[in-house]
């Protein structure tokens, strides 16, 4: 059972060393979305700044993955932080979401600085404060990221080699929307880009299912999640929002398990794997099956029209 919170906390961090001294007028004078305009008006957005070492953040971003590693150079130059932070009711996003980007970058434009997203672990590229939030949603927009470790087999694999044990693969951002985050354990290195088309798609299924299922049950605190899911190949076009280029793949049935830590501040992951009819390895699996029904699309270009 997956628990609907009414609001998910959403922060983004600008780092910067030319703090406005007033940051709401700021976004007030520069935000060119309308929506982005009504929410500087109402309690689901908080700005204020701080120096760096209050923020809570400068760990976390000295720690995030950087979308242009030449970017981290800057890092030391930064003075202080200024959070934005959306109180966002899961039903509105993406709409909230993107607005509250747009606040960021709006405020990260005034004053020179650098968008770190939290539920990403992401910080974006320096230009990215100069552009707007397109008006089509897609996941590609930097909003969720892949990271990947060693050691994804048990606890008692953990310091066997990656070539032996396999790696683990984990998605970041989808918490933001009231979604469990992905986890895909023991894959072998040779498939492990077969695993982020599969997470990727997987990802761009749950997502729209998950808003269709919000829109058709306002008020739900709860909702029950399948077991086991379909998930398509072609849907990497949907997750880069963009038109397909060549065929891609064909469809990977998948068991979705109840992972991560438990209590009630505990945020929900759901481990990827083989179905339960599955006679084969997981390692078979992700060779025989997965490999061959989820190529993988570094880059597409996206369209121009919804």
């Amino acid at each position: 059972m997956l628990d609907i919170p009414d609001t998910v906390p959403t922060p983004f961090v600008i780092a910067t060393e030319q703090p406005p001294r007033d940051p709401v007028a700021v976004a007030h004078a520069r935000v060119r979305q309308r929506l982005a305009a009504d929410l500087l008006g109402t309690s689901l957005v908080r700005i204020r700044t701080l120096p760096v070492g209050d923020s809570g953040y400068s760990e976390l971003m000295s720690e995030a993955a950087w979308a242009r590693s030449e970017d981290r150079s800057l890092l030391h130059k930064f003075t202080h932080h200024i959070v934005v932070m959306g109180d966002m009711p899961p039903v509105s996003q993406p709409d909230h979401g993107q607005a509250l980007r747009a606040i960021a970058r709006a405020i990260a434009e005034a004053c020179d600085g650098l968008v770190y997203d939290a539920w990403s672990h992401q910080v974006l590229p320096h230009d990215f404060r100069h552009g707007v939030e397109h008006p089509e949603f897609c996941l590609a927009d930097d909003w969720l990221a892949t990271f990947i470790s060693e050691g994804g087999g048990p606890s008692g694999e953990r310091r066997v080699t990656p070539r032996r044990a396999g790696l683990q693969l984990t998605t970041a951002g989808l918490h933001r929307f009231a979604l469990p985050e992905l986890e895909a354990r023991s894959v072998p290195v040779g498939n492990v880009f077969a695993a982020v088309t599969l997470l990727r798609c997987l990802a761009v299924t749950l997502l729209y299912e998950h808003w269709d299922w919000l829109a058709c049950n306002p008020g739900a605190s709860s909702r029950h999640l399948p077991d086991h899911a379909w998930v398509e190949g072609r849907d990497v076009w949907r997750y880069w929002a963009a038109e397909p280029t060549v065929t891609v793949g064909g469809r990977v049935h998948v068991r979705l398990q109840h992972a991560g830590e438990e209590g009630p501040e505990a945020l929900p992951y759901l481990a990827v794997g083989p179905p339960s009819d599955f006679a084969g390895k997981p390692r078979e699996w992700w060779n025989d099956v997965v490999d061959l029904s989820m190529p993988y699309v570094p880059e597409a270009c996206r369209r121009t029209a919804a």
